[in-house]
């Protein structure tokens, strides 16, 4: 297993750089107390709405941009709305996503994934219909050549997600379109399987909605999607594999 591959700054992240260097250049033990105009002048611009009227906007939490701006600089936020200022404490941010724990959680979802496989819903009102879950998904293979990985996801048909995902340097290797989303679940968490030993943690500041876990470095190359499929076959003998359910 690789150590962590370091993820790129977003568009909306490098906004707030500015502010995690000079949080940077502030000693560790001392908080550092900034107005929130001390703020826009940094950034050189107006900090949104939501930075004076929602606590949440300032919660440093890796999923939002400018929160990964003062993580990346070991500083937590802590707002006092009314008087328009932040105090930024020293607090080094660690996040828990060991390989075993991305397995329990993949291995979870296994498992449920064969429980709806092994009741199909009988009409429009079953379970999971309404969100789509039983309409045609398709697996799919990244190369990420700037990242020297490959990631395996899932998406629905016709959605925009390998874009999102991989950027405009990322590179299909093989698709594959699965009946429903439990099916396509059910592929996604075999090619991991055989890709476990290459696996890269993510970035302790990933956003999370990339699929940062799903990746591992390109030195493993996985087989084609057809023959993972082709390979299951106690799961392509479940009820509801080849089931399609649309919603209203």
């Amino acid at each position: 297993m690789a150590s962590p591959t370091e993820a790129p700054l977003s568009r909306l992240e490098q906004i707030y750089t500015p502010l995690g260097d000079y949080l940077r250049s502030v000693s560790h033990d001392e908080d550092a107390v900034l107005a929130f105009a001390e703020i826009e002048a940094l950034i050189g611009r107006p900090l949104p709405p939501q930075a004076r009227l929602k606590q949440l906007w300032w919660a440093s939490i890796p999923r939002q941009p400018q929160s990964r701006a003062w993580l990346r600089a070991d500083r937590r936020a802590a707002p006092d709305l009314m008087a328009e200022t932040v105090t930024f404490v020293f607090d080094v941010f660690t996040r828990d996503n060991p390989l075993e724990r991305i397995q329990g959680i993949r291995a979870a979802w296994l498992g449920y994934a064969r429980t709806s496989l092994s009741i199909p819903p009988r009409d429009p009102d079953g379970p999971h219909v309404d969100l789509g879950w039983w309409e045609p998904h398709e697996v799919y293979l990244l190369h990420l050549p700037a990242n020297g990985q490959f990631k395996v996801g899932l998406t629905r048909i016709g959605s925009k997600r390998l874009v999102s995902v991989g950027g405009a340097t990322a590179r299909t290797v093989d698709r594959i379109t699965m009946a429903n989303r439990w099916a396509a679940l059910v592929v996604e968490h075999h090619v991991l399987e055989l890709a476990w030993d290459a696996w890269e943690r993510p970035d302790r500041f990933a956003s999370g909605d990339k699929g940062e876990t799903e990746r591992w470095n390109d030195w493993l190359v996985p087989p084609p999607l057809s023959a993972v499929c082709d390979s299951l076959e106690e799961d392509r003998q479940a009820p509801g594999w080849d089931v399609s359910a649309y919603r209203k």
